[in-house]
């Protein structure tokens, strides 16, 4: 076999892949002066990803002459160095120094032009445009490990850019003179020419070397299967003609396999991360740090109620409250860069910034996951084996509640953790619902060492804490922010005055405008300034004194102003035109993909480049300001969420303008014409002729094994051998998901060819279009209709739909699938059109598969509109049921389970007013009954009322629709106090019982939720403090165990029992060892409660403590006398989980290492070790002298 010029695995062959970034350097530091050398020859430390966020603000602060926060625009170049640094060290023969040497180079480079004004702000131009192309580890992870040719491709780039660092070094030292005359014949960007077209070279050889090593990648793993599919027929040869013909093979195939086995390693660690998240959480932090005005954004750093959540050991939430264009966003970002310079090696910071104009931002999901990343990136770095494949398969396919799980079992105990997150007000309720309950449920799981910072409008305060309030509150407030808009008010001005936006006939006219933008700004960075550019689009200095007298008195008024200048332009249709379309793209859009969606008009034929806006500069500047374009990724924005808001407001005058209805329908015609394209199509058919186009080789796969060749289709044979649940896939989809398992996937280079031949609006139009026409209505008169369903059938139109994909999207699965008994059955497009309300897709298979839409379907359809909200899709699936009331019935259930109040209200109008006939009497009755208990879980108040006004006996039998519980018991469980009010006041017994397994009390409802307000509200009605049935939890167990320590106190101030039994007879103290509520512990000993009391199967606290790797609960224990060889051993629990210091412990408290229960685990510790292949603590438990 000849192993070619392309191995992946050849390093004998070639020289050392890093000579030339040695050389690079080696010269690099020979023109260093002896300061700069030794801040050079001290970069010892190979760079974190926290490294670039602490080295953008060590240059903000070095910086002294530019008023704007110059740093975060080199945050992505810096991120793509510190992530060639995280890898060049494994490279063939590199020294472990050249990681440090890089990273120093650049740092070194940097500061030296720092403060050097006009150079400084172009070389951080020229830096953030070499960053829009820098390779990224996401395209060359998987495939450098022994791939000499790609590493040397890498190394070659960061030779230039080495080169580079020379360069700037060299020019920033010419004297004055000679730098004013250089820039008269020899313009800063002729400088810099070559090196930019060098870049620009090596990248494209990157390029090549990751395709032709991805083609390699395939080729070995084909080789080797081969080699392993011969192993039969070898075994069938003499011995020495098997010698002679497999000795080379095998020697090609090791080498072939350890390099396999790295890239291997190296793609799990990039599919886990993907597994967790796709979303770019730095970009949005790095945008508000690019807008902080230097000296601003302190103020809450100094707090005490800050400098405390900070530093106290104890899990607290931080909750920072603001009015809109208080400057939050940008204060978060702020304190992540602090927490980040502040941060030492056993610390973690994660962060996430909502984006308004991202939809995908904007889920629970892909908010969690994202943390999650960030959480657990250095163990997903340092995984290996059998550890890397676990993160890798328990990563799979989770929805939020599972996320939040997954990251509690890979918290580690030594670590402290930061979460910072900003703008959850831009998310739907039901979202801001789902993080609230996850960052609750990792909250109660550590006591210790778990900040939690939240920022955004005062209102979302009532959605975000329900189960767990925050400790420490800091109002964002004009008193607070002080000095600092001063300061941001006079660097605003001066960089006006400076660039000429601002243009003052008499300069003593800036202080009287300095004076009126402190007493109006009332601490509104936002409004403060959005007036000074309208002071800046006046044309004399008396329009200015005129705009000062009649400052705008809201934000409302700046946007209507700047609005109103926009309707008179001249030119004015583009700029209104990306005004409204800003507004309903699923992601912000580049200027050149604005430059053709501006161009389109449905029933267009093909691509005018005739109408595309020649400079798209002016027509975003005729956007008044509403707009900008962010310089790194040139996307265009609204200048804040609240223009959205303003200027799609429903009680607005101009609503048709900007009515999100029509403009969805409009954008979705515009996406679907220009997918339509002829030009577009005959490029498409060309692509396909002329590219080297892979032959699809699962068709092959399917087919017997004797006619699959290749190494897709034998890879797709096994797939369909070991699972038959693929066996529904199409051809396609299970061609991608072998392409997915040999690491073949597909390099976009249809892509990239469409992107070079100026077809930049393909990638949106053809991802999102079917997102746009949701409420596409049949129209035999309008060609629209035939065009959706050719996207959705034909093969010439390149519409991509999302429910073919096999990758995961991220987005929760309904939970409660046990209502739906055949939910495999249910199409994927049925799924996700009743995930997204989408209308037209419903429609379209009721007139074209009327088949598929069965009593599964049907029920599916109604279960997931109902959790979204999408109700018109519920009132059609009820008119046109076969069965009402079964389906009534099931709603119900719903509700009951989803909490969906207005799904309640489609119910209640479609059982009273459109079929009322559903229903006799007695089934009215229970029908009413069941809608009291689900409204009360709800806490839907008024329809509460509206039922007690029917008279329904509320102590009747119990609904099954609820599973037997109460309606008093439900609105005590949501802590939904007004509804247990009315309850209460209608005679609902307070004592009643849940007809459910657990004999529930309202009492033990409210004390498991933390609900202290209605812990006391039932006390004072007489409600039982122990409750009243042995086999439900007791109120004071049920508190213990989720940890609500206020609940606790008052309980035990009623009198009630330390030691009473709650579920399972597990005791108040076992439930909160096992919950890791140290507090509660300690509460419950001063109470006196048996430190050996019983838990589930008679398990004691001190064991729950040691299963669930509670140290701090252990030593408190312990320290109280509990028994450690109480059976059943804490120590064998210890050692079965591998909590290597729990053994440790134990064994300092003289726990036996050799007893075996004869009616629990029969294994001693030392066995319990072994099994779990916990290596640390087998070593341990031996040198303590434990036997087997």
């Amino acid at each position: 076999m000849n192993s070619g010029a392309l191995s992946l695995s050849g390093p004998r062959q070639d020289l050392d892949p890093t000579e030339k970034l040695r050389e690079a350097l080696a010269r690099f530091e020979s023109i260093l002066t002896g300061d700069q050398k030794r801040k050079y020859q001290t970069s010892n430390a190979k760079p974190d990803a926290g490294s670039v966020l602490r080295f953008v603000d060590e240059l903000d602060n070095t910086n002294n002459t530019m008023k704007q926060c110059v740093g975060p625009r080199l945050s992505t170049f810096l991120g793509r160095v510190q992530q060639f640094t995280s890898i060049v060290d494994t490279f063939v023969s590199a020294n472990p120094e050249i990681a440090a040497l890089v990273w120093g180079g650049v740092r070194v480079a940097i500061l030296a032009v720092s403060n050097i004004t006009s150079y400084f702000d172009k070389i951080t131009s020229l830096i953030m445009e070499i960053g829009k192309s820098c390779p990224a580890y996401q395209q060359f992870g998987q495939l450098y490990p022994g791939c000499v040719k790609l590493q040397r491709a890498l190394c070659g780039y960061y030779a230039i850019i080495v080169a580079l660092c020379i360069k700037i070094i060299e020019v920033s030292r010419r004297p004055l003179l000679q730098q004013t005359f250089s820039a008269i014949i020899k313009p800063f960007e002729a400088d810099f020419k070559d090196f930019l077209n060098d870049l620009a070279k090596a990248v494209r050889d990157i390029e090549q070397q990751i395709s032709l090593a991805s083609k390699q990648d395939a080729k070995e793993t084909k080789n080797l299967l081969a080699i392993e599919s011969s192993k039969n027929a070898w075994a069938r040869k003499s011995a020495a003609i098997f010698q002679r013909d497999s000795k080379k093979e095998y020697a090609e195939a090791h080498e072939w396999r350890v390099s396999k086995r790295i890239r291997d390693a190296e793609r799990l660690r990039i599919r886990i991360r993907n597994n967790l998240s796709t979303i770019d959480y730095m970009k949005s932090c790095n945008r508000a740090q690019r807008q902080r005005v230097k000296g601003t954004a302190e103020w809450l750093l100094k707090e005490p109620s800050f400098l405390e959540w900070q530093t106290h050991e104890d899990t607290a939430i931080l909750w920072c409250p603001g009015t809109m264009g208080a400057g939050k966003t940008i204060l978060m970002s702020h304190v992540v860069t602090h927490l980040h310079k502040q941060t030492p090696t056993n610390e973690i910071v994660a962060y996430y910034f909502c984006r308004a104009d991202d939809t995908a931002s904007l889920s629970a999901r892909n908010i969690l996951g994202s943390l999650a990343r960030q959480i657990l990136d250095l163990q997903i770095v340092n995984a290996l084996n059998d550890t890397l494949y676990d993160l890798y398969d328990d990563s799979k396919d989770l929805d939020t509640p599972e996320l939040t799980d997954f990251i509690i079992d890979h918290l580690q105990l030594d670590t402290k953790y930061y979460l910072v997150i900003d703008g959850l007000d831009e998310c739907e309720i039901f979202e801001v619902r789902k993080v609230a309950r996850s960052v609750a449920q990792l909250c109660s799981t550590r006591a210790k060492d778990f900040k939690v910072l939240f920022s955004g409008r005062p209102e979302l305060e009532r959605s975000l804490f329900g189960a767990i309030g925050p400790k420490y509150r800091i109002a964002v407030t004009e008193t607070k922010i002080g000095s600092e808009m001063d300061r941001y008010i006079a660097a605003t001005l001066e960089r006006c005055l400076d660039e000429e936006e601002l243009v003052l006939g008499d300069q003593m006219l800036k202080s009287t405008i300095e004076e009126a933008l402190q007493k109006g700004s009332n601490g509104m960075f936002l409004w403060t300034r959005l007036f000074i550019e309208e002071l800046c689009a006046q044309g004399s200095d008396n329009e200015i004194l005129e705009a000062l007298k009649h400052p705008p008195r809201a934000l409302s008024e700046i946007f209507d102003r700047k609005l109103s200048r926009v309707r008179k332009k001249t030119a004015r249709n583009d700029a209104f035109s990306v005004l409204q379309y800003c507004g309903v793209m699923r992601r912000p859009l580049t200027t050149m993909e604005y430059q053709e969606a501006l161009s389109l008009s449905p029933g267009q034929q093909s691509l005018d480049r005739g109408k595309f806006p020649n400079d798209m500069n002016k027509v975003i500047s005729h956007c008044c300001g509403l707009t900008y374009v962010d310089e790194e990724d040139n996307t265009v924005h609204y200048v804040h969420h609240s223009v959205k808001q303003h200027l799609f407001a429903m009680d607005r005058q101009d609503t048709e303008d900007f009515n999100t209805e029509r403009l969805e329908r409009h954008i979705g015609v515009l996406c679907m014409t220009y997918l339509d394209f002829t030009d577009l199509k005959s490029q498409l058919k060309l692509f396909e002729h002329t590219a080297n186009t892979p032959i699809q080789p699962v068709r092959f796969g399917i087919l017997p094994l004797s006619s699959s060749k290749g190494i897709t289709g034998r890879i797709a044979q096994k797939l369909l051998l070991h699972h038959p649940q693929l066996q529904h896939l199409r051809a396609g989809e299970l061609e991608r998901k072998a392409k997915k398992v040999i690491g073949e996937e597909d390099s976009s280079l249809l892509d990239a060819e469409l992107q070079r031949r100026d077809f930049h609006f393909l990638e949106y139009a053809r991802t999102y279009w079917i997102n746009h026409l949701a409420d596409l209505q049949p129209d035999p008169h309008d060609t629209t209709w035939s065009l959706f369903c050719r996207c959705l059938e034909g093969d010439d139109i390149v519409a991509y739909k999302p429910w073919d994909s096999v990758e995961e999207t991220h987005e929760d699965e309904d939970e409660d699938d046990v209502l739906l008994e055949d939910e495999n059955d249910v199409p994927p497009a049925i799924k996700w059109l009743s995930a997204h309300g989408h209308y037209s897709l419903l429609l379209y298979h009721v007139r074209h598969h009327s088949s598929l839409l069965t009593k599964e379907v049907e029920h599916h359809i109604f279960r997931s509109s109902a959790i979204h909200g999408h109700h018109h899709l519920n009132m059609y699936i009820f008119q046109h049921t076969s069965n009402p009331s079964e389906l009534v019935d099931f709603g119900l259930h719903c509700a009951y389970l989803d909490g969906a109040g207005e799904l309640l209200d489609d119910l209640i109008k479609f059982v009273t007013d459109v079929n009322p006939r559903v229903f006799q009497r007695a089934g009215l009755e229970q029908f009413l009954r069941g809608v009291l208990a689900v409204a009360a879980k709800g806490g839907h108040v008024e329809v509460v009322r509206r039922i007690l006004a029917e008279n329904v006996d509320i102590n009747a039998r119990r609904s099954a629709v609820t599973d037997g519980r109460t309606a008093l018991e439900l609105a005590a469980k949501g802590g939904h106090v007004e509804v247990v009010d009315l309850l209460l006041a209608a005679n609902s017994h307070v004592n009643g019982v849940s007809g459910f397994s657990d004999r529930r009390t309202a009492l033990q409802a409210a004390a498991s939720e933390g609900h202290l307000n209605i812990v006391e509200r039932l006390l004072a009605a007489k409600a039982s403090v122990d409750g009243v049935h042995s086999i439900g939890s007791s109120p004071l167990e049920a508190a213990a165990a989720r940890g609500h320590l206020d609940v606790v106190e008052r309980l035990l101030a009623a009198n009630a029992d330390a030691d009473g039994p709650g579920h399972e007879f597990s005791s108040p103290l076992y439930a909160a060892a096992a919950g890791g509520h140290l507090n509660v512990v300690e509460r419950l000993l001063a109470a006196n409660a048996d430190v050996d009391g019983p838990g589930y199967g008679s398990s004691t606290p001190l064991h729950a403590a040691a299963d669930k790797n509670r140290l701090e609960i252990l030593e408190r224990l312990l320290a109280a006398n509990a028994d450690v060889n109480k059976m059943p051993l804490a120590i064998v629990a210890a050692a079965s989980r591998g909590h290597l210091e729990i053994v440790k412990r134990l064994i300092a408290a003289n726990a036996d290492l050799g007893f075996v229960s004869d009616n629990w685990d029969t294994r001693t510790p030392l066995q319990a070790a072994e099994k779990g292949g916990h290596r640390a603590v087998i070593k341990l438990l031996k040198e303590a002298g434990a036997e087997q």
